[in-house]
């Protein structure tokens, strides 16, 4: 499983970041958060196709 890093700039909700990320990705593979280190599945998309996901723990967006 790859280290994951965190998603800049900073979303301060998880509905601000489902708001820039609104498509589902259930096929999305999975980083270890920055923070925690827990499995965050990547499992959102943007319009441009970048993928991120939400670590609950640490309470923000994570990507590759």
């Amino acid at each position: 499983m790859k280290d994951g890093k965190w998603l800049e700039p900073r979303y301060t909700s998880k509905e601000i970041f489902e708001k820039d990320f609104p498509k589902l990705d259930l096929s999305g593979m999975e980083v270890k958060c920055p923070g925690c280190k827990d499995s965050v599945q990547l499992n959102r998309k943007n319009n441009g196709g970048r993928a991120a996901g939400w670590c609950k723990r640490c309470n923000r967006a994570a990507d590759i």
